[in-house]
């Protein structure tokens, strides 16, 4: 298990305070967490911002066929391809760098012209993905195993630093309503917009319950680079 994130650390990616590590390990012991599992959570963690582009360029193909006026048969015979193929470019499915440069080149664009999300949103795409799989092992059949950016952000602020952890300890209701506008305002930073699913200290106390344990078993284990700020 990686080294619990240092709260001295830019706060550029997902983290958990130091006071959190003894209930990660205890969580490994419990729920038999074990090394193919794990794998199987790397796996998703790098998928997510594969399928994520993918699905961008299929948007950007498809706008390119209608401003060009083909059909996807017409694209598949100048690529020498089936016109399977394109239709599941299309969809979102995943191309070899070889076709795509073709694409290219029929279309006469630039690698600069395609709509590559940036590296922010493929890091999210990817924490989301590994979270819903571990949550699903943690809490099987709840039907729990989605989460929205919302709550993300919340999570985000929540753990990477200990100031909730220890309004809860003391079971100080001034100093948690303190810290839940700290995180609501840097979730509003975040998204842009105002908090709608989770908007004061009992919502915050229901994600740390429903999503905690499956946030600190997955920064535990996730790589340490991919900054999402």
């Amino acid at each position: 298990m990686t080294a619990p994130a240092s709260t001295t650390e830019p706060r550029a990616r997902p983290a958990y305070d130091a006071v959190y590590e003894r209930l990660i390990r205890e969580q490994f012991k419990k729920s038999s967490l074990d090394a193919a599992f794990l794998q199987t959570v790397a796996r998703r963690f790098r998928k997510a911002p594969l399928a994520l582009c993918s699905k961008s360029i299929g948007r950007w193909l498809n706008r390119k066929l209608r401003e060009a006026g083909w059909t996807q048969q017409d694209l598949a015979e100048r690529l020498g391809v089936d016109r399977s193929a394109a239709a599941y470019w299309i969809r979102g499915g995943n191309m070899t760098l070889d076709n795509l440069a073709q694409v290219l080149i029929e279309f006469r664009c630039q690698w600069s012209e395609l709509p590559i999300p940036a590296r922010q949103e493929l890091a999210t795409a990817a924490y989301l993905a590994a979270l819903a799989c571990i949550q699903e092992r943690l809490h099987p059949g709840t039907g729990r195993h989605d989460l929205d950016r919302e709550r993300f952000w919340c999570l985000f602020h929540l753990f990477s630093e200990p100031y909730w952890e220890q309004a809860i300890r003391r079971q100080d209701p001034e100093l948690l309503h303190k810290e839940a506008a700290r995180v609501l305002a840097a979730v509003r930073a975040a998204l842009g917009q105002e908090p709608r699913g989770v908007v004061n200290v009992e919502s915050l106390r229901q994600l740390v319950r429903e999503w905690g344990l499956a946030w600190l078993v997955c920064i535990a284990q996730a790589p340490t680079r991919w900054a999402v700020q």
